[in-house]
This record gives structure tokens, C-alpha cells and sequence, in this order.
């Protein structure tokens, strides 16, 4: 078969998996050009590849279809790539660093006490229908995301900081006036923090206005489901607009004039094809139908390190991928049957043998590094340990151990991790955990109602840089806490990192993680990289964390 993208070698033949089959979560347009290269063999003609460098027309896979484009619902970075690239926030994560830069706010200024934070907003900035924005579209997007009835879980990486945030989404507060956020005027934002937060402006990155008369012309704002986000109907205030969206076909964005920064954005549209096989978006990548992948099939990341490392990209995402256990279901209640599992699991197997691509074992949840914080290596590979903890919660040699659930997504890499880790608990413990694949969707919903004993979940860093944004999740009540875990210790060490005292505050962030691995919630296995193919025609890619987010700063030539 001749080449019609990026040149085929001998350790890097184009292979379906025989258990994939064409499915509707797969982008039509995709199959449909796999299909027609195929036939037409090596016939010369203009590849969607070339065609996009000549038109500014970018391609990428985006691994699956996204759950909405509701940037105060979203929880995915399948979801935050696009969401990022249709509205932008008072503050932007630095294009290299993540360092917090001028995004809708031109400046802000930091009271002496720390906790009061001014955003200034650009003069003459608009909704991508040219409506002004300004600073009241900013509290309404607060008094939304924090809505009770909406129930919007990132509520707690951002506007959780302010003051009375989380008792008015908890409903202890009913009145949204007493919350730290208001606006003076038509150009300013101010919020009130419940304490100093040197993080807060990195906080509010991922932080997104949403227009009023659009909401509210399509649903109550506290409604979930909406047909707000449609194309026509979605108004936002990205460098990016929504042009098309073909449920399980593709998303396209193209270019917004009326962006602020306009001049400064190159591409002209952006083609995301949700294409959940690793193998069939490399194909699709290698017969010049992508220019960007969301991934690359574990078994292919050796053959282009070796042959053709100049389109592998293998960036550190600042992520921890683990399994969370619903501790109020039997026997994930004891805490022997939890560090049972644990001591099973070979980390530094996982990763050298199954899922490669830079990978790091985890002997802790935090990753290292993380504002200055060296977690506790606490968490080991000891199967005889493993057995007698076991034993000691009444299952000697796996005896008389229940059946159990491992709920993953239907993708490639999270069936090989979970496959892996099924025969360590099998080999090491004796017992049996069946898997469950579900989409995405299924499975974040399954997290919301509890409805799973052990569930694939992973965090990135995406905005602020700080140990809290790994260990704060898991106090009691915490939005993203899916185990529904509870613990008295840790709380109070939680409760005890907001001291001025840098080392007293990292101290007390080892005391809380030192009581999760002790009681272990969720167990992770290992520090995620970010792998991905690059077409050598994209630039402004860079070598940092969630570089193929921020679509703004790309071009092909």
C-alpha cells in the first residue's frame, strides 16, 4: 500500500485491531477516508492533510465524543480542548509555562491581605455575536456555576476559593449577594477569598463566561441539559466559534473575527474526528486524514521513537491515572481489603512493560514536583504482604472474595492497563474482577451516582500548580472525591495547608497524603505523559503541558 501521509516503515504497518469495529462514536468522515484510500490505492491526489496546510485547516483526532460543550459542565480534556478554544476566561494559562497571563482582564491588581482580587477587562471585548461583554457576565457565570441544582464539580478547582462559594452551592447559603464576587462596574470583577490564595488567578484559567440571554432563551440556567450548545445557538468569546457539530462525526470550530485577539489566530477552522481507537486515528494519521492525535497505540510508541521520532511528542502532563474504590460497598469498605489490592499491583512493571510512552509508577497520589512539594513514596509491590492483608480481612488465597467490577472506558490504553492490572489481583491474590467497558459519558455518570465499585479515573494539573489541587479534592464532601471517602485526620491536615508557613504547609500536605495511602481511597499507578503523533506541518506546538490545547497560537505551513 503506498504512503499518503507521513512515510510507512517496516516496524510501523498500518494494523487494525481485529476487536475494532467501526462504531458510532467513530468520526464518519474518517472511516469514510480509510475506506476510499484503500481503494484507490496509490492514486495521487490532495490528502485532508495537505488540503489543511494550504487552507489553514487544522485536523485532529480528539479520542471520543465530547459530553457537552457547556464549559460549567465539562470535566474532560477531550471537552476542555474545544471548550477552551470557544470561550476564554479573565485570566489565560502562558502558552510554555501555565504561568497565569492577561486573558479577557488586561491587569489585575492584589490587596495586601491577599484577598481581594481586581480584574480589569479589556476595553470593547465582545460575545462572538457582538454583544459587549462585561464584568456582569462574569458575576452571572459565578452565580451559574456555583447554582446548587446544577451541580457543576469544577466549581471546586476554581470558585471554590471565594468566599461563601461553597456554602451557597451546598445550599447552607441562599442568598448570592453574600458571595465574594461582584461587579462595580461594567469593566471590573472583584472577588472576596475566604483566605489568602497566592494560586487564585491560575485558579480561574478554566474559569468561562457564559452569555445570559442564550442560557436562559433555551433552558432555566441551573438545567443541565440544554440545546444551548448547538451550532447557531452557541454564542462565546474564544478565538474559535462553533461552526458544525455531527453528534459522533466531528466538531468543527472555525475562526472568530470578533475575538479581541483575532489579528493573532492563524488557523482558519479546526476538524475534531472523535476517533476512540488509538490504531485507527494512527491510520488515520499516517494516510494524511489528521494532522494531530490524541494518542498513539502503546504497542506503535517504541517503533516511532526509533523511526521516526521527529512526529512522536511525549510531554509530562502534570496527571495522576488511578482506580477509585466506592468505599460504602463491601468489601472495598475495609480498609485490608483496599491496601490487599494495592500491594498486588507492579507498578514499575505497569509502566515498562504495558504502558510506556515516559510514564513514572506511582508510590504516591501527588506528583512530584508540584508547587514545590515532595510527596511521600509510601505505596510498594509486595504480593505476600498483599495476601496476608488478604487473609487478615477473611479471604485467605482469595477464598470466598466477592465479585468485583473494574469500570473502564471502551478505549484501547484504558483496556490494556485494566487487563494488566486484572491478572496481577488474579496471579498475586487469587481473585477474579470482571471489567465493564462504557463511553465516557456512562461512566462519568456512573461516578455521579456512585453507581460502580472500582472506576478508571485520572487529574491533571490543568490549572493551578499547587498540592491542593490533588489532595484538597478528597476532603470530606469534595465534589471530585467519587469515593465518597471520609477522614477525620485528613481533613484537619488539609485544613492546616492554608498556613503562611511554607514549610509548615508542606508538611502538612505529607500528613494528609500519608493518611490517603494509608487508607486508600483510590489507588494510583502511575504519572501520566501526554504521547501524541504531530504532522510536521503544525506549528506553534510546543513541548509543555496541554500545548495541543491552545489552538490559538497554531498555523501549518
Amino acid at each position: 500500500m503506498c504512503a499518503a501521509g507521513v512515510g510507512r516503515r517496516a516496524g510501523l504497518a498500518v494494523n487494525t485491531p481485529r476487536s475494532w469495529r467501526p462504531a458510532a462514536n467513530l468520526g464518519l468522515a474518517v472511516i469514510v477516508a480509510l475506506i476510499s484510500g484503500a481503494i484507490a490505492g496509490c492514486a495521487k491526489r490532495e490528502t485532508p492533510v495537505e488540503a489543511g496546510i494550504r487552507h489553514q485547516v487544522l485536523h485532529r483526532g480528539n479520542s471520543t465524543e465530547p459530553e457537552s460543550l457547556d464549559p460549567h459542565l465539562v470535566r474532560g480534556a477531550v471537552e476542555w480542548t474545544l471548550v477552551g478554544s470557544l470561550f476564554e476566561g479573565l485570566v489565560v494559562p502562558d502558552h510554555r509555562t501555565l504561568e497565569p497571563r492577561p486573558g479577557v482582564a488586561e491587569r489585575w491588581d492584589v490587596s495586601p491581605d491577599g484577598l481581594t482580587y481586581t480584574f480589569h477587562l479589556r476595553p470593547a471585548v465582545t460575545w462572538s455575536d457582538g454583544a459587549p461583554l462585561t464584568a456582569s457576565d462574569f458575576v452571572y457565570s459565578a452565580r451559574r456555576l456555583l447554582a446548587p441544582k446544577l451541580g457543576a464539580a469544577h466549581a471546586e478547582n476554581n470558585l471554590f476559593f471565594v468566599r461563601h462559594a461553597r456554602a451557597y452551592q451546598a445550599g447552607t447559603v441562599t442568598d448570592f449577594g453574600a458571595v465574594g464576587v461582584r461587579a462595580p462596574d461594567e469593566r471590573t470583577v472583584v472577588f472576596t477569598l475566604e483566605r489568602p490564595t497566592p494560586f487564585f488567578p491560575s485558579a480561574l484559567t478554566l474559569f468561562f463566561p457564559v452569555r445570559q440571554p442564550v442560557i436562559e432563551k433555551f433552558a432555566p440556567m441551573d438545567e443541565r441539559r440544554s440545546d444551548w450548545i448547538r451550532p447557531g445557538n452557541l454564542v462565546g468569546n474564544g478565538p474559535f466559534r462553533l461552526k458544525a457539530w455531527r453528534p459522533n462525526q466531528g466538531i468543527v470550530l472555525e475562526r472568530n473575527p470578533l475575538y479581541w485577539d483575532a489579528a493573532a489566530v492563524r488557523l482558519r477552522e479546526v476538524h475534531f474526528a472523535p476517533i476512540e481507537s488509538p490504531s485507527v486515528e494512527e491510520n488515520a494519521f499516517r494516510n494524511g486524514l489528521l494532522h494531530l492525535t490524541a494518542f498513539v497505540p502503546l504497542n506503535k510508541i517504541e517503533a516511532y521513537q526509533r523511526e521516526q521520532p521527529g512526529v512522536l511528542r511525549t510531554v509530562d502532563d502534570r496527571g495522576v491515572y488511578f482506580y477509585t474504590l466506592n468505599v460504602a460497598r463491601p468489601p472495598l469498605d475495609r480498609v485490608d481489603v483496599r491496601q490487599a489490592l494495592s500491594l498486588a499491583i507492579d507498578r514499575e512493571a505497569l509502566v515498562r512493560n504495558v504502558i510506556k510512552g515516559g510514564k513514572r509508577a506511582a508510590s504516591h497520589f501527588t506528583p512530584s514536583g508540584i508547587g514545590g512539594y515532595e510527596p511521600p513514596a509510601v505505596l510498594r509491590f509486595d504480593p505476600a504482604e498483599a495476601r496476608r492483608r488478604l487473609a487478615a480481612a477473611g479471604f485467605p488465597d482469595g477464598r470466598g472474595f466477592p465479585a468485583l467490577e473494574l469500570m473502564i472506558d471502551a478505549r484501547e490504553h484504558h483496556v490494556i492497563v485494566a487487563e494488566a492490572v486484572q491478572q496481577m489481583w488474579r496471579t498475586h491474590l487469587g481473585i477474579d474482577v470482571r471489567l465493564r467497558n462504557q463511553e465516557t459519558q456512562v461512566l462519568n455518570a456512573a461516578k455521579r451516582t456512585m453507581d460502580f465499585q472500582i472506576v478508571r479515573g485520572s487529574w491533571n494539573a490543568t490549572t493551578y500548580q499547587d498540592p491542593f489541587y490533588f489532595l484538597g479534592a478528597w476532603q470530606t464532601g469534595g465534589l471530585y472525591n467519587e469515593a465518597k471517602w471520609s477522614n477525620t485526620e485528613f481533613d484537619r491536615a488539609i485544613d492546616a495547608t492554608w498556613s503562611s508557613d511554607s514549610a509548615a504547609r508542606l508538611a502538612a500536605f505529607r500528613r494528609a497524603e500519608e493518611r490517603l495511602l494509608a487508607e486508600l481511597p483510590a489507588l494510583p499507578l502511575f504519572f501520566s505523559t501526554q504521547v501524541v503523533l504531530v504532522h510536521p506541518s503544525v506549528k506553534g506546538w510546543v513541548p509543555s503541558s496541554f500545548s495541543d490545547r491552545r489552538l490559538k497560537y497554531f498555523w501549518l505551513e
